[in-house]
């Protein structure tokens, strides 16, 4: 019955267990630098869609190319 009592009494007694996981301070000035963080993470996934989207679509261009290539080579050999 120790263990769960002092567990139970370390996260109440601590803080910074209650903060948020990105700045474990609780402030109320730290708000504008989470929400900022918040933003730039956000962006950072719109840019890696962004990547992924152009490098499927180039992917997709050059295959379509490709098998044109190889339709018109077949069409006119035989």
């Amino acid at each position: 019955m120790r263990f769960p009592a002092a567990i139970l009494a370390t996260l109440l007694l601590n803080a910074p267990a209650w903060a948020c996981a990105g700045c474990r301070v609780i402030s109320e000035e730290i708000e504008d630098t989470t929400v900022m963080a918040g933003f730039a993470f956000s962006w950072g996934v719109v840019v890696m869609l962004a990547f992924l989207f152009a490098l499927c679509s180039g992917l997709g261009w050059f295959v379509m190319k490709t098998i044109k290539a190889v339709d018109a080579r077949h069409s006119s050999a035989g």
